[in-house]
């Protein structure tokens, strides 16, 4: 059984309309609107900005909205993660639409906190190993093999070869 506590939505919006995406005064309103739409209520806002990002984040209960944006290639990444699997984040999804107005808009979703997991969270190794590479492997293998046992003869000799 599957007892998720989270949601996650992860947003990717390319060439988004210009001008929209170069300020934090622009995004901060962006991310209270996309929060009203979830029926979130943000507690903080906090933005920062630099020559080549600026990320606009809000935080209220159970929740964080984020906007991450790139004003030269005109990209912006939003973040929706929820504590609440009632709430679905996808609900912000027109109104990043509108403002942004990417050309082309990719959102993931993943669910988060699987509370009903085994507790042995290591990760599963498999081999993507092809036959043909296990050949050639094993191929190189004896071969180094065969050197090794030649220098061992060899050395084992000594002198007795020189005679």
């Amino acid at each position: 059984m599957e007892n998720y506590i989270g949601r996650h939505l992860l947003i990717d919006c390319y060439r988004c309309r210009e001008g929209v995406i170069d300020s934090a005064d622009l995004l901060i309103p962006l991310i209270n609107s996309a929060a009203q739409s979830l029926g979130i209520e943000l507690y903080d806002t906090f933005y920062h900005e630099d020559e080549k990002e600026i990320t606009v984040s809000g935080f209220g209960e159970n929740c964080h909205l984020c906007i991450h944006t790139y004003p030269e290639p005109n990209y912006a990444a939003v973040d929706i993660y929820l504590f609440d699997t009632d709430v679905q984040p996808t609900l912000a999804m027109p109104i990043l639409r509108q403002y942004l107005q990417p050309d082309k808009i990719r959102a993931t979703s993943v669910k988060r906190g699987n509370i009903d997991t085994d507790l042995d969270l290591k990760p599963k190794i498999k081999s993507k190993s092809t036959a043909m590479r296990k050949v050639k492997r094993t191929g190189h293998q004896l071969n180094a093999a065969g050197k090794k046992v030649v220098h061992f003869i060899q050395k084992s000799r000594g002198g007795k070869d020189k005679e």
